[in-house]
Order: C-alpha cells, then structure tokens, then sequence
C-alpha cells in the first residue's frame, strides 16, 4: 500500500506540473485567437521534450484537419518514449544521477514509513502492560536464535520455489509477480545496481521484519492469546489481520496470511519473538534481492509495460522521462489499447 501511494504521488506531481505549465502559457499568451479555454480541451495536446533540469518547453498544438500536426490524437493512444537528437553525455550523467536520487528518495520514506512500527507495537505494549514491552519475556538474540531463524527460512523458499513452477499456469499468481515487480521497480528502480539493491534490501528487510513481527507476532498475536486463551485464534485473527493489509491482489493477502500463520506459530512454539524476526527479515532480503535482479533483466518495453499496468491506467516512473519525451501519436487502426515503445 505505502509504494502504491509514492507511484501515485509521483504521477500526481507530473500531473500538476504539466497543469500548471500550460496555465502559465495561457496567461503570456499575446496572441488574440488563442484561446485558454480550449487550453486543457481534446483540440489539443501536450508535447513534452524535457531538458537537463526541468522540461524545455511545453507546447501546445492545434488540431487541424488541413494542417498536418507533428502530434495527433485519436482513438488510439501509442505512449513513444524516444530520445531526443540533441542528447549529450552530460545530460545523461545528470539523468543517472537524478534518477539515483529520487530512488534513494523512495527507499528513505519507506524504510521510514516501516520504521513507524516500531514505536508503535512499544506504545501499544506499555499501555496494555506486556512483558519486556511487547518482546516477550523470553527474548533473547543469541546463536541460537539466529540458527533456528535461518533454519525456517528453508520452508518459505521450499514454497517460493513450488510457486515459481506453477506460477506459468496460473494468472493470480502471475498477478502476484507483477505486483512485486512493480513495487520493486518502484522502490529500487529500473537500473540494476546489485550494491545498491543488496543494501537497501538488508535494510527493508530488517525493518519489516523487526517491525512487523513486534507489532503482529509480539504485541496483537499476544493480545489475542491473553483475550481469548486460544492460539489458534490468536494466530487465525492476526493472519487475517495481516493479509488484509497486504491486499494488493486476492491471492497476494492470502500468501501474507499464510505467512503471517507460519511467523505467528514459530512463535508460540520457540518463546523467542527473535526466531520469527530473523526468518522474516532474511526471506525479505533474498526475495528483494531476487525481484530486482530478475525484473532489471527484463527489456524496456516490459519494463514500462508493468508499471503501466497498474490500474488500467499509466504510471510513470523516474526513467520514464530519462533521456526521452511523451508523445501521443495518432493512429488509424481499431486497437485502443495502450502500446509503449523505444525509437
């Protein structure tokens, strides 16, 4: 849910950017036919052709039906992502750079948004008064949690891996795939950049796994079993809980709730809320790990084609302005649907 805001929030911002332009141009205009009303209207279109720091100019083209328009809208809308003649070795480097930024940006607020939990599974636990403020009486971070922490990791890959083979025949599971691939090119980008990923991963990883394990194993799971004098409706209701908010499709939210079972009963049956942390984290990592360097392989056009899936509707991500503009050609075949191409 967190990545799904920041890709919304960052086509938002391309939105008002583009808005506020073309507002901007309708006020300077010293031509008396333009008309600003017709500004935002299906007369005409955008052209976008970025520059170095920001976009170069923004310009907007009358239909016509006698004129021949560079640009033309129709029925049919091809997204073109093309590089400008002009483009230089410096412009590259600040695109590189720019884009580095902004993914460094993302990560920032999600390891952040992640970290959250933490503070509050320990408000939760001092205001309902359980042990070791919600750690557990018998925490303790020692080899041998640490062990048996990378000994249950064995069963999810087992799991993964059985996924991965059915995943061919299945279209929720490759649902699921793309969701991911999606959230990570999001996050991590689409530059593979293995030093990079390996250490945000280590990163996300271990905050989602301290911090979810303590507020949904240590703290509700707890809560549950203290209510109820039950386990199994401890561990029913939290990875119910759990899945749901990990919805991005049905059969995503069923996984996490699966998931969330397994860490819950590693719990219960080792006292130690470190076991489950550790598992947690260490999957998340190679999983992170996995998605990254598997979509980062992918070629332009499926790349794009993923984050434009998203909703039906386009979502654009840092490289899609990198060294390229938008275009809205004009086509007169029958097919509507989207296409994304490189020239």
């Amino acid at each position: 849910g967190i990545v799904t805001m920041m890709v919304l929030h960052r086509q938002a911002s391309v939105n008002v950017l583009l808005l506020a332009a073309a507002a901007l141009l309708c006020q300077s205009s010293s031509s008396s036919s333009f008309n600003a009303a017709l500004a935002f209207s299906h007369q005409h279109v955008v052209t976008v052709r970025p520059s170095q720091n920001a976009f170069d100019r923004i310009e907007i083209l009358p239909r016509s039906n006698n004129i021949i328009t560079p640009i033309n809208y129709s029925r049919r809308k091809s997204l073109v992502l093309a590089s400008p003649s002009d483009d230089t070795d410096n412009k590259d480097t600040s695109s590189s750079t720019s884009t580095l930024k902004q993914d460094i940006y993302n990560v920032a607020t999600l390891i952040g948004a992640q970290a959250l939990l933490v503070p509050i599974a320990v408000f939760i636990a001092q205001f309902s008064s359980l042990p070791n403020i919600g750690l557990g009486s018998q925490f303790q971070l020692g080899s041998g949690a640490i062990v048996d922490g990378l000994r249950w990791t064995l069963p999810l890959f087992g799991v993964a891996g059985l996924l991965r083979i059915v995943e061919p025949y299945s279209n929720a599971l490759k649902d699921v795939t793309r969701a991911t691939q999606r959230s990570v090119l999001s996050v991590l980008g689409s530059t593979r950049r293995p030093f990079f990923a390996l250490l945000v991963s280590c990163i996300l990883g271990a905050v989602a796994g301290i911090g979810e394990e303590w507020l949904f194993r240590g703290v509700f799971q707890q809560l549950l079993t203290d209510k109820f004098g039950s386990s199994s409706i401890s561990l029913a209701v939290s990875g119910l809980v759990f899945g749901l908010l990990h919805a991005v499709t049905p059969v995503y939210a069923l996984l996490a709730g699966a998931a969330s079972v397994f860490f819950g009963y590693l719990y219960i049956i080792s006292h130690n809320l470190a076991v489950p942390m550790i598992t947690h984290a260490v999957y998340d990592v190679f999983a992170l790990m996995w998605a990254h360097w598997s979509v980062t392989g992918l070629e332009q056009e499926e790349r794009d084609a993923i984050l434009l899936d998203y909703q039906g509707a386009p979502v654009l991500s840092t490289n899609t302005y990198k060294e390229g503009h938008l275009n809205v050609s004009d086509d007169d075949e029958e097919d509507d649907s989207p296409k994304v191409s490189n020239s």
